[in-house]
């Protein structure tokens, strides 16, 4: 049995312990998440045996006693043959960091890892609620405006203001002439000039403020995603392959070929 210690938010643990499930599943190994055994408890994977407090708290004894090996592969060089045939072989074991990666894998039991983190109705019939106020659209476009962390983050490369998001949203409508788009944004930025938004994009626009599963479900029911490298929209954009488009340059001129899917951007994050 594989127990998988938590990396980063919630969007980067998915990501981390679907590779690891994947690798598990193949090798017909347990792979156990002690992040979602007490925490992020949105998903049907916590519902599942092994995911409780009780399995979350043996675990971490365990590794700070020094019971069982811990691996920590946050680095390619790290992921040694060695470091593998413990992985296969000790009957518990533990694993930290980001680099275990296997995208074959992770495709081949994609729709076992969708399931596994379908979300509960307690997330869904909120974000659900919300959609049948607003007026029916053709297209709906996410934007997922991340702000706080960003600020420093890759000293704030990916920290764009709102005249970046309202210019490639108004681009974004002028792909489609003869479409109705409705806008839905998502941030963590409390103070966002919704009325700017309102004033200066030439659709109908909503603010929607939910809790981070509430959000990541609203962002992977919508047509389209635009918003800044992140696995957050990443993920949103899994469940139901939409189509992403995560803004590197700023400056760039929006167009339909701008967009691509999250197998092509899930091993770059």
């Amino acid at each position: 049995m594989i127990f998988v210690k938590g990396y980063g938010q919630m969007c980067n643990n998915i990501l981390q312990y679907a590779h690891i499930y994947a690798w598990g599943r193949e090798n017909k190994i347990k792979v156990i998440s002690m992040r979602f055994a007490y925490k992020y408890q949105y998903f049907e994977l916590c519902n599942r045996p092994y995911h409780n407090w009780f399995v979350y708290l043996f675990a971490k004894m365990l590794i700070k006693l020094h019971l069982i090996k811990h691996l920590w592969m946050e680095l390619p060089e790290e992921i040694t043959p060695e470091a593998v045939e413990h992985l296969k072989h000790d009957k518990l074991i533990a694993i930290s960091g980001w680099s275990f990666r296997h995208p074959d894998l992770f495709f081949k039991y994609e729709s076992e890892i969708r399931r596994m983190f379908e979300f509960k109705d307690k997330i869904k019939i909120p974000v659900d609620n919300f959609f049948k106020t607003c007026e029916p659209s053709d297209i709906r476009l996410a934007v997922h405006i991340r702000r706080g962390d960003y600020a420093t983050f890759q000293g704030g490369k990916f920290f764009y203001n709102d005249d970046t998001y309202i210019r490639l949203i108004n681009e974004f409508i002028a792909l489609f002439p003869d479409k109705k788009v409705s806008v839905f944004i998502c941030t963590n930025d409390k103070m966002l000039n919704l009325p700017s938004y309102k004033q200066q994009i030439g659709a109908p626009v909503h603010l929607f403020r939910g809790s981070e599963a509430e959000d990541l479900y609203m962002l992977s029911q919508c047509d389209y995603i635009m918003g800044t490298k992140s696995t957050f929209s990443l993920v949103a954009s899994f469940y139901r392959h939409v189509p992403i488009y995560h803004i590197i340059d700023k400056n760039k001129t929006l167009t339909k070929d701008c967009f691509c899917h999250f197998e092509d951007l899930f091993m770059g994050v």
